[in-house]
């Protein structure tokens, strides 16, 4: 419940008095050995009963129901004895406008970190609502002919958001509040105060239609619904489950009885949930599996899920149940920059919508939405993602690339089509995260300042040497040295961990590492491999930060491509590779499918390279030579390229000229359009002056190409650049058909 400016806020009222329960039980809580969490879970559940109290004196009705009474279910033990410390408040609250509306503010009474530990995070109405509608709207009909009733769960209920919008739903198709509220909805929750909530809520909104409190009660209660309940005896499953992991030793806090309970549940739950994914229990994850288990054939769910449920590698065997068990008719994905959630504005959630007994020939799927408005259109804007394109575009992880506009999903289409992997069995290359691992091999590494210190100092080949008889001292490369197609971008310029600060080198040919090791620790490190920035972002100016190196030392902020062992050019595949992820047009594929900040090999596995011709590899691994071996050491590389029969002549002062025909060359062994480079860089051409303009930024793409050289003159960036030669290139064959370009044509 919003409020306008100046209003006062009624949770903040409720949040204050829910304080100072607490704080009046502190003393007795802290003789019993009552935890802080549970305290207030306590003096939050008191503050509950006390406001529903009020409101109902307020209504004229009598106060009944799961709150009067003890608690029930999990930890009702715990939550029972932390009762007792909490003293019946003197005064009432004030009144709440509703009960729906109390219970929306519930999680906001209890501590931030008991919220985030049962994943308390209830959904407004205006998600709710069209995610209900959605589920259910093919099943009056069936339900009104067969004259019988549904049965609608959400087995994690929370303040009954989903069984509200249900009961609305139902009462338009023609039925009586009474009957749906009191046979048709069903609710779990393991908060019994969250549970009790959800029931009154229900009665209240069915008015003067209501039926007993105890008849709704019976069937939306404290419960566990990832244990309890019948399978296939329901027509729809909705809700918002937690989004949190259980773990045995999640809370320092807990008595001996609750974590042999909670280890307990963990077993069980384990034993019981086979599509989970490895590693720790995702309590979505299990929700999701129970979902399906607990509908009918034919049956049909509506959930709001993390956006870890589509791009996360772990959660493979749930998308490929959805896929091939139902028909998955909706992956709406939201960003939560609005703060749709009380959570980090960064976080990406969802809706799906899905029916049993059937295999998904298609997913209408969006992404990207930070307005509820978006999903409740009765058309939303989406694109037809089909299920063979999850298998095509990600074969390893199975997951959706995060596409924006069907041109988007066309384009990385015919990418897959025209590559090759990039890793794997019939990969160009292996992979491994650094020569050295920045926390494991830390005794490995010293500081260069205190090198120099004592005497160490940089010669031409690029080691630090003192004297006859000392260890030979070389760089360890780091991820903010290297730069697009440059190995010494970056000087450490102070800072540890997250917070180095790294700023531009002196001198171009003498880095300035954090770090030095000694040269023996990487004396088995062959030249000609292409370096990666691991962590990036796929809204950064640019994402994949690539760079031939020659036999540099790298810590594990940077990934390494090697050419296969075997290999006839092992130098040329490694030069290859490097000019290709440097380039505009595989940035763009991986930017479109990155759904965290890190580049490992799991993300990698699904890229694919260009199958080029031989004299197209030749071409992008000489560009990529000469703007990469410039160092005073890398005539190591100079003298291999020649050994293998494509050395190139050195590049010259004029670096943009060699970049844009790496790009054009790159383009081209794609068999893209210069249609498709329009595409990709849309929106790069606008004035230094509106790319300055935040108001005008927001309306472009978040992931597009728009803030590279955005404060240059258009003319003067790689983009546009890229575009004019391309545009020449097709204006100068215009009967070609196909506007591709060809070696001539640069």
């Amino acid at each position: 419940m919003g409020t306008g400016a100046g209003a006062a806020d009624p949770t903040r009222d409720l949040v204050a008095f829910a304080a100072r329960l607490t704080e009046h039980g502190a003393p007795a809580a802290a003789a019993a050995g009552i935890g802080a969490a549970d305290l207030r879970w306590a003096a939050a559940r008191r503050t509950v009963a006390a406001a529903v109290a009020a409101h109902c004196a307020a209504q004229g009705m009598p106060f009944a129901g799961a709150l009067a009474s003890p608690p029930c279910g999990a930890r009702a033990a715990a939550l029972e004895t932390a009762l007792r410390c909490v003293p019946a408040p003197a005064a009432p609250p004030p009144p709440p406008p509703s009960l729906q509306w109390l219970g929306a503010a519930y999680p906001r009474l209890l501590l931030p970190g008991a919220q985030k530990r049962t994943g308390s995070w209830f959904t407004a109405p205006g998600l709710a609502g069209p995610t209900v509608q959605r589920t259910l709207a093919p099943l009056h009909g069936e339900a009104a002919a067969a004259g019988r009733t549904l049965r609608i769960v959400d087995p994690a209920v929370g303040a009954g958001a989903f069984l509200l919008a249900a009961l609305a739903e139902r009462v338009a198709a023609g039925r009586r509040a009474a009957d749906v509220a009191a046979h048709e909805l069903f609710g779990l929750d393991l908060d019994p105060t969250a549970a009790a909530l959800a029931a009154l809520a229900l009665h209240e909104a069915c008015g003067a239609d209501a039926p007993p409190l105890g008849a709704i009660e019976a069937n939306v209660r404290c419960g566990d619904g990832l244990l309890e309940l019948d399978d296939g005896a329901f027509d729809a499953v909705v809700g918002n489950p937690p989004w949190e992991t259980l773990q045995s030793s999640r809370r320092d806090d807990a008595d001996v009885a609750e974590r042999r309970e909670l280890q307990q549940r963990v077993a069980a739950l384990r034993a019981r949930f086979l599509h989970r994914g490895r590693g720790k229990l995702y309590t979505y994850r299990l929700f999701v599996e129970r979902a399906l288990r607990l509908l009918r054939r034919g049956g049909r769910l509506g959930l709001l899920v993390p956006g870890s449920l589509w791009f996360d590698r772990d959660a493979a065997p749930l998308r490929q149940q959805l896929l091939g068990q139902c028909s998955w008719e909706w992956l709406f994905a939201f960003e939560n920059n609005r703060r749709l959630f009380a959570i980090d504005g960064r976080y990406r959630f969802g809706v799906i919508v899905a029916q049993t007994g059937a295999r998904t020939a298609a997913v209408r799927a969006a992404f990207g939405a930070a307005d509820p408005r978006a999903w409740q259109s009765r058309s939303p804007r989406h694109l037809a993602y089909r299920a063979r394109d999850v298998a095509v575009l990600s074969p390893h992880s199975g997951a959706f690339v995060e596409v924006q506009d069907d041109a988007d999903l066309d384009l990385l289409r015919r990418l897959a089509a025209a590559g090759r992997p990039l890793l794997g069995a019939a990969g160009l290359c292996d992979w491994r995260q650094g020569d050295f691992n920045m926390t494991a091999d830390r005794a490995r590494f010293r500081r260069r300042d205190a090198c120099e210190r004592q005497g160490f100092a940089p010669v031409a080949d690029g080691t630090w040497r003192r004297g006859n008889g000392d260890p030979v001292l070389r760089p360890l490369w780091q991820g903010g040295m290297i730069g697009l197609l440059h190995p010494n971008a970056g000087a450490y310029a102070g800072g540890t961990g997250r917070a180095v600060r790294w700023r531009p080198p002196h001198r171009d040919e003498v880095p300035a590492p954090m770090y030095l090791v000694d040269a023996a620790d990487a004396g088995h490190i062959l030249p000609g491999r292409t370096a990666l920035r691991a962590l990036t972002n796929a809204t950064n100016e640019r994402t994949a930060i690539a760079c031939l190196l020659a036999d540099e030392p790298c810590g594990n902020s940077l990934g390494v491509l090697t050419a296969r062992a075997g290999a006839a050019t092992p130098l040329r595949d490694a030069a290859f590779v490097a000019g290709v992820l440097a380039s505009l047009v595989f940035d763009w594929s991986l930017r479109q499918r990155l759904g965290g900040t890190n580049v490992n090999g799991f993300v990698l596995a699904d890229v694919v390279v260009p199958e080029a011709t031989a004299a197209a590899q030749r071409a992008i691994a000489q560009a990529a030579l000469q703007l990469c071996a410039v160092l005073p050491w890398h005539g190591v590389l100079w003298d291999r390229a020649a050994a293998e029969g494509w050395r190139p002549a050195p590049a010259g002062p004029d670096r943009m000229a060699v970049r844009v025909r790496l790009e054009l060359a790159v383009a081209a062994s794609f068999g893209l359009l210069t249609a498709d480079l329009e595409w990709m860089l849309r929106d790069c051409e606008h004035s230094a002056a509106a790319l300055a303009d935040r108001a005008f930024v927001r309306g472009l793409d978040r992931k597009g190409f728009w803030r590279v050289d955005r404060e240059l003159a258009p003319a003067s960036r790689l983009p546009v650049r890229v575009l004019a030669a391309a545009r020449r290139a097709r204006n100068a064959q215009p009967a070609r058909s196909d506007e591709r370009w060809s070696q001539s044509d640069r």
